[in-house]
């Protein structure tokens, strides 16, 4: 309804016109003269064609070309804080290891802004048009998220880190512009340039501090349940996150409802737990009791699209593979989830943080989405640290 609202709006002179020869039309016969009628009619009608035409004439004015074969590599090269490079299924991000081993190990304090994210005016000027072309058969809609507004702290010091409302829209007109390229009709230059968005004056990558992206905060977790097997989601096609691609146990992202769900002031580690296991409740169609703990792995910036921010969490379950599998997918998320699978992983002294994908099948790997293989990359990492609170829970689960 959101993209009707807005196409209503574009089209505001069209539809007062129709409007305006409809109510003619209906008093042709009434007390109004004929006359006044009919040239109300006209006017309606013609008011309402030539705006159609001008909004087509814009529309192929220019073109959204697509750089599916930007791996994005030289981006990755110039930042200068310690990472891990991570590519799945055409697909590019890094792990910041600073911040995840400080997201890890310090709780870090958080506020919602009380002033939402406002789409800059330049990436307005291509929003409805990018919007309408790729939500015809995309499954979304325009709900509440929250973004991250500042960066991560990765020392000693103690900021507060601001989470800033938008909407998902918001998102898909901002981040996931980024790996498009506008054209103009029938010239070779380039009206935008998508790495121009998360880019800045020495072609680094921005800071979310200095972005003007929605960056909506991704939020996944990786579910293990009581007999050691993994929860895994199968994407429809439709599914803007990762179409068609295997993802983690329950992903997508954070809303104002997963901040406001602690009583007190929250940490930014208790808001991605919340918000991954209500994706995780909807997906695997899980009970709240049916959880048994969840912790925060890593934190990661998915660099394909526009660097948004992303967050990993491991979950424990209280019921066996067997006992979900046998669930039906909740009619709300049809759209987006094709089906829940269960697969077995090695035992934990197999698992190896430079190949992380060796835990799935061999079947599943070519099908990994980024936030799958991002978690399974942070979930390696933090078990190679005996020191790891969780380490004994999961050896104890899965190696049974």
């Amino acid at each position: 309804m959101s993209i009707w609202r807005q196409g209503l709006w574009r089209y505001r002179l069209t539809a007062a016109g129709v409007g305006l020869a409809i109510l003619s039309a209906a008093t042709a016969t009434q007390s109004p003269p004929l006359a006044l009628s009919v040239a109300a009619a006209t006017a309606g009608l013609l008011v309402s064609t030539l705006e159609i035409l001008a909004n087509r004439r814009r529309t192929r004015q220019f073109r959204f070309h697509p750089r599916d074969g930007d791996d994005y590599r030289d981006i990755v090269e110039q930042v200068r804080y310690p990472k891990r490079v991570l590519t799945s299924a055409h697909s590019t991000g890094i792990i910041p290891t600073d911040e995840s081993s400080r997201l890890r190990g310090h709780g870090i304090r958080c506020v919602v802004s009380p002033t939402s994210y406002v789409l800059g005016r330049d990436l307005r000027r291509w929003s409805f048009d990018f919007l309408a072309r790729h939500a015809r058969t995309a499954a979304m809609y325009n709900g509440a998220v929250l973004g991250l507004a500042d960066d991560l702290p990765t020392g000693a010091d103690d900021p507060v880190v601001t989470l800033r409302p938008a909407h998902y829209f918001d998102f898909f007109c901002s981040n996931l512009l980024a790996p498009y390229d506008v054209y103009e009709a029938g010239r070779d230059t380039r009206p935008m340039r998508g790495r121009d968005l998360i880019l800045d004056h020495r072609d680094r990558l921005r800071r979310f501090a200095d972005s003007r992206l929605a960056n909506v905060v991704g939020i996944s977790t990786l579910a293990f349940t009581l007999d050691g097997r993994l929860l895994l989601v199968a994407q429809t096609r439709d599914n803007v996150g990762s179409p068609g691609l295997i993802a983690p146990s329950g992903s997508g992202s954070l809303e104002p409802g997963d901040a406001a769900a602690t009583v007190t002031a929250p940490s930014l580690q208790e808001v991605i737990v919340v918000g991954a296991l209500r994706e995780l409740r909807e997906e695997c169609h899980l009970e709240p009791h049916e959880i048994a703990e969840s912790v925060v792995l890593g934190f990661g910036r998915w660099i394909s699209r526009g660097g948004v921010p992303e967050f990993c969490t491991v979950t424990l379950l209280k019921v066996t593979a067997e006992e979900v599998l046998r669930r039906a997918v909740l009619r709300t998320e049809r759209p987006y989830v094709g089906e829940v699978l269960s697969v077995p992983v090695p035992t934990t002294t197999q698992w190896d943080p430079d190949d992380p994908l060796a835990l799935l099948p061999a079947e599943n790997r070519h099908s990994v989405s980024w936030p799958l293989a991002f978690g399974l990359s942070c979930l390696t990492d933090c078990m190679t640290d005996e020191a790891w609170p969780q380490r004994a829970a999961l050896t104890a689960l899965v190696d049974q």
